[in-house]
């Protein structure tokens, strides 16, 4: 096992979760503007005929981000083309933590979520978020959370791999909504697939975060009339 410890950024947001001059009625663009912004309160969902997405993520080597400049813990992935919808490839880029989880079901967030941000050759985004619950322990976070660097900092593992897979429920029932990123500049070429099924961390797991971020959900967005889905 290779540890690489890459050059720090320094540690300067632009932007903030506590309401004040640079809370979220204050971010800029797109971000109070914009009309189909993320993340929302699923109520309902319409049964359609919508294409599953087929994913094939392979094991690769760890790559973890102290993302202070945007509150969160990221894991990269390098280039690939494990997931497609119907007939257009998405490039699993990287995947986050919220505590809470973004898009709340029922005006119920979860303890925290998994983000796996995807995007195509033509720079659509699509966002699988995946619910946390507390249960049993994890071991993909428990190698993840033992490779966290100091703020600022990114930490290559050689030797140490993970899977994208290992992170998403049995059960992969999802609902589907248009919608954006959840920081500036809140760009809206987005899809976001929110599982409905949930996959557990244990307790212990959940607050090892917390102690690195917490708090670090967008507060939920109207919904103005766009369509929530989900597979017949």
């Amino acid at each position: 096992m290779l540890n690489m410890k890459i050059g720090a950024q320094k540690c300067e947001p632009a932007f903030t979760y506590e309401e004040g001059p640079h809370g979220p009625g204050q971010w800029p663009g797109l971000c109070t503007t914009g009309k189909m912004q993320a993340p929302i309160d699923i109520e309902h969902a319409e049964r359609l005929r919508i294409d599953t997405p087929k994913l094939k993520y392979e094991p690769v080597d760890l790559d973890i981000v102290n993302d202070c400049n945007l509150y969160r813990i990221l894991v990269k992935f390098p280039d690939n083309y494990w997931l497609t919808v119907g007939r257009k490839p998405y490039n699993l880029s990287e995947l986050h933590f919220r505590a809470p989880g973004e898009t709340a079901i029922k005006g119920k967030r979860p303890r925290m979520s998994i983000q796996m941000v995807h995007f195509s050759p033509e720079g659509v985004f699509l966002v699988i978020e995946v619910p946390v619950v507390a249960g049993k322990e994890n071991p993909v976070i428990k190698t993840l959370w033992s490779h966290i660097p100091d703020p600022g900092k990114e930490n290559k593992v050689k030797g140490v791999k993970i899977n994208a897979a290992d992170l998403l429920p049995a059960d992969r029932s999802f609902y589907r909504y248009p919608g954006s990123l959840t920081t500036p500049i809140c760009t809206e070429v987005a899809t976001w697939m929110v599982m409905k099924n949930p996959i557990e961390l244990s307790e212990a797991q959940i607050e090892e975060h917390a102690k690195h971020y917490h708090d670090n959900a967008r507060p939920i967005q109207p919904l103005n009339g766009r369509p929530v889905s989900e597979p017949q």
